[in-house]
């Protein structure tokens, strides 16, 4: 280990024994949040140091009159540390890379106003509307959600992950381009995740066309970016309900994500 790195796995060391989470107060948050069930302890020893990193690291702001307190910062952070489990290493000094274009979280009380006009893109995807919004984020911009519906709840079929789903956006822009496609691992095969996931986007959008029942949120099909985002919300709220309707979507995000959500229901079991 060079002189460089050792220093550097000092200074974060440093840190993380300063801004770790309390343990009482930690785990007394987790056991309102179902996502977190799955999880064994060793998973949540290192969920619990991801998620203090990120609360010394990122910001979390109330507006609107917002109450933010000790246990609501946990539990958003601990949302964003579960989407990054896998991707995010203790022996790499949790670098939050897969992190890196956004600093800010702003918190809402209940849906907000967006402010914006309705805007179709040349192809016909709606890329920007006018309305009262859960969540959203932009290229490089902070992440705004909704506390009322991003709160942890009871886990449902029908998935509903506010703040998963915009960081699914924010993984998505990594490359600078906002389509369903995030920045994918060596060991993943480019022309595999486009099919797999146009296959998929395709057959939601014909059954959203002709008014059928869809098995996942149909605003899934507004564009191949909201798709990805709401199979991210069904990958680790509902993953058997992803799994049954677009198998291999499901074992896409099992590869991208590096974690496998029904194995780990099945361990729990």
């Amino acid at each position: 280990m060079s002189l460089v790195v050792k220093i550097r796995r000092y200074i974060f060391l440093k840190h993380l024994r300063k801004s770790k989470l309390p343990f009482r107060l930690w785990h007394k948050t987790i056991a309102k949040m179902p996502l977190m069930q799955c999880y064994g302890a060793s998973e949540r020893m290192r969920i619990r140091l991801l998620a203090s990193e990120i609360l010394r690291r990122k910001s979390i702001i109330p507006v609107q009159g917002m109450i933010l307190t000790d246990e609501i910062r946990i539990k958003i952070a601990t949302q964003a540390a579960i989407l990054v489990f896998g991707l995010e290493s203790f022996e790499d000094d949790f670098f939050l890379d897969w992190l890196r274009n956004w600093n800010q979280i702003i918190v809402y009380p209940e849906p907000f106003r967006n402010g914006r006009e309705n805007l179709l893109s040349v192809d016909g995807f709606l890329v920007s509307w006018a309305g009262v919004e859960s969540g959203e984020t932009s290229y490089q911009g902070e992440i705004i959600i909704d506390w009322q519906d991003n709160q942890p709840h009871a886990l449902h079929r029908n998935a509903s992950q506010v703040l998963m789903h915009e960081l699914a956006h924010k993984l998505d822009m990594l490359d600078g381009n906002i389509n369903g496609h995030p920045p994918l691992h060596a060991n993943m095969n480019e022309a595999d995740w486009f099919k797999t996931f146009e296959t998929a986007y395709e057959d939601l959008t014909r059954a959203t066309t002709h008014g059928k029942e869809t098995a996942i949120n149909p605003y899934a099909a507004t564009s191949p970016a909201e798709f990805f985002a709401v199979a991210t919300e069904y990958f680790f709220e509902s993953p058997q309900t992803l799994e049954k309707s677009y198998p291999k979507v499901y074992q896409q995000l099992v590869a991208f994500y590096r974690q496998n959500p029904l194995e780990q229901e099945a361990r729990r079991a």
